[in-house]
């Protein structure tokens, strides 16, 4: 161990930052991918405090020009994640990216500042199975059941028959996109919002 020791401080500087990096390269990149993760969060909670809802795009990507439609649309507030990413088998090149965007998602769920996901049906498998999403049948059926006749055909159900998302490819502005692929929303389970989760859906 002397001898190891030793032989690193007879390293150049240069030499001693390669081996740093050679050594403890994924610390470092886990490291960065973290404080990144987090710095984004705070910045989007102190920037939209004044928000109605709180709406992350995951495996979607969408425009200003479509968020602000949305906005339009619902008379809402809104703020929005974009470009977030998850995948199930991410290569080398967007690992630290999905990394990322699932820590981004969680601080925002535990943050409270998050309403709806809308996204791909990976993206909504996955959230459903990490136990973000509430039921959105059973949400219209206790809120607003004059909208569960419209959405009803739209439920995108698990194995044992329950919703746990909604199709909702159909709908301005998603329409128009031209998205090759169907697009969905989901309700994160909280009691945070309510009236606002409400009102997009009725303007869908």
């Amino acid at each position: 161990m002397k001898e190891r020791n030793t032989s690193f401080k007879e390293l150049s500087a240069k030499q001693k930052l390669q081996y740093i990096w050679d050594y403890y390269k994924i610390h470092i990149i886990v490291t960065v991918v973290l404080i990144c993760a987090i710095f984004s969060i705070i910045k989007t909670i102190k920037n939209s405090n004044s928000a109605d809802l709180y709406v992350a795009y995951v495996n979607v990507a969408v425009d200003e020009g479509m968020t602000d439609e949305l906005e339009s649309q619902s008379g809402l507030i809104i703020s929005s994640y974009r470009d977030l990413l998850i995948t199930e088998d991410p290569s080398g090149e967007n690992l630290q990216y999905a990394y990322a965007s699932s820590m981004k998602l969680m601080s925002a769920i535990s943050a409270e500042k998050l309403d709806i996901i809308i996204g791909d049906s990976f993206a909504l498998d996955n959230a459903n199975s990490s136990d973000y999403l509430l039921d959105p049948e059973e949400f219209i059926k206790a809120n607003n059941p004059s909208l569960l006749d419209e959405f009803e055909p739209l439920f995108i159900r698990d194995d044992a028959g329950k919703a746990y998302a909604i199709d909702i490819s159909g709908f301005s502005p998603f329409s128009e996109a031209g998205y090759t692929e169907p697009i969905y929303l989901g309700i994160i389970a909280s009691d945070t919002n309510t009236e606002s989760k409400l009102s997009l859906l009725s303007t869908l």
